[in-house]
């Protein structure tokens, strides 16, 4: 899996080098458009991968669900490239997006990108790992191989195109090797009753992973090109921040929530947790702070480094939502769910505010940093909620904010 975070980071960074800096800007907002579409998929493959441990020691059971999964997977993932093909023109004018095809191919990875969460589900709620690892590593190395080596024949349409590949044919593997689990023989099953009994972890998953995102596609929408770009590639670096830390929660999960299950106090384990993502963040703050033109060169290139001013604070909004992430993995291992609507509702107003205040980046800069802090306020909510109205206890042991891809 770090394969597949330094791989998906070269994949950003070999694009910087490939096209300019506005074009870059597009390429950014339409990567994110994908990142953001996608995200839902991750409770889905939550769920699948919940209900395949369960059917793990029934072969009949576990290809009906295969099944279920394959009908799914196909609808879902057809219907949502389908629809912003259609929407390519008025999803161009919104994106200040010249050229309606660069969306059109953003319809397209989407397909492969909505495809590969529900396939990975079965893959590791069967414990095949490996294979999960390397679908993984596939992806990126397909985006980080395909996507600079086409923007350097055509530009920011070769760059989406090479996405769109790596995308497919890492779907077309992922598909392939979850076969051995079909069967001519299975049981039927039915999706029909999870989504209410993942709703509000769903809500919590959707609301983290649109804060750490949508902000580089209002970008795209209300500032110039040459400083959308310039906004991209600090996005790009400060995503970096999230990705180093989202260990920590991985590990957080199943061992509170392991723990809570015996009965056995959890608080040392948050506060560990809690202080080793506040460590990584504020050293990442005081390097990105003291380097910054360094740092945008070594992510990007020496042409973005006119956006070294962006770093520092979007760096810090970063560490703040790390934070609340570790802080509502917690909640959810220990099944205490009370702080889904006010994060909810601060991730919707902060989007409003960007849309109110954009005048320029410092603008949408101040506004993510209150936003992302208010985010961890929102998150520290259910701290020390009491068990007693919690009810049935969750089970789903998985980040609620995986860094998408």
């Amino acid at each position: 899996m770090m394969a597949a975070n330094v791989l998906n980071y070269l994949f950003y960074v070999l694009v910087t080098r490939t096209v300019g800096v506005e074009a870059y800007g597009t390429f950014a907002s339409l990567v994110a458009v994908v990142l953001v579409l996608s995200a839902p998929a991750l409770i889905p493959q939550m769920v699948v991968a919940k209900l395949a441990t369960a059917a793990v020691d029934d072969a009949d059971a576990l290809a009906g669900l295969v099944a279920a999964v394959d009908r799914v997977t196909v609808a879902v993932s057809l219907a949502a490239g389908l629809a912003i093909v259609v929407a390519a023109v008025p999803i161009a004018a919104f994106l200040h997006v010249a050229d309606p095809l660069l969306v059109v191919l953003s319809g397209i990875a989407l397909v492969g990108a909505m495809a590969l969460p529900f396939l990975r589900g079965v893959l590791q709620g069967t414990s095949r790992f490996g294979a999960f690892a390397l679908s993984n590593v596939a992806e990126n190395l397909g985006k980080a191989s395909f996507a600079p080596a086409l923007g350097l024949l055509a530009g920011v349409r070769g760059a989406l195109g090479g996405m769109a590949i790596g995308y497919a044919l890492t779907a077309a593997f992922t598909f392939w090797t979850v076969q051995t689990h079909r069967r001519p023989r299975r049981v039927a099953i039915s999706l029909a009753g999870v989504p209410t009994t993942t709703a509000a972890v769903a809500l919590a998953v959707f609301a983290l992973n649109v804060l750490l995102l949508y902000d580089v596609i209002l970008a795209k929408r209300y500032l110039d090109p040459y400083t959308a770009g310039l906004y991209g590639a600090a996005a790009l670096a400060g995503r970096a921040l999230y990705a180093a830390i989202v260990f920590v929660p991985t590990v957080l999960l199943p061992q509170a929530a392991t723990r809570a299950a015996r009965h056995e106090r959890t608080r040392g384990l948050f506060v560990q947790a809690f202080g080793t993502a506040a460590l990584i963040a504020v050293a990442a703050v005081a390097f990105f702070g003291t380097f910054p033109a360094f740092v945008m060169t070594v992510f990007a290139s020496r042409k973005f480094a006119g956006g070294a001013p962006l770093l520092l604070p979007y760096v810090v909004a970063v560490g703040m939502l790390s934070l609340a992430n570790v802080t509502a993995t917690y909640n959810i291992a220990r099944s205490r769910l009370r702080f889904v609507i006010p994060l909810s509702l601060v991730a919707l107003g902060e989007i409003v505010a960007v849309v109110v205040r954009h005048r320029s980046a410092t603008d949408l800069l101040q506004t993510i940093v209150i936003g992302h802090t208010l985010a961890l306020l929102a998150c520290a909510t259910s701290l020390g909620a009491s068990a007693r109205a919690r009810g049935r206890s969750l089970e789903l042991a998985t980040s609620p904010a995986a860094p998408p891809t």
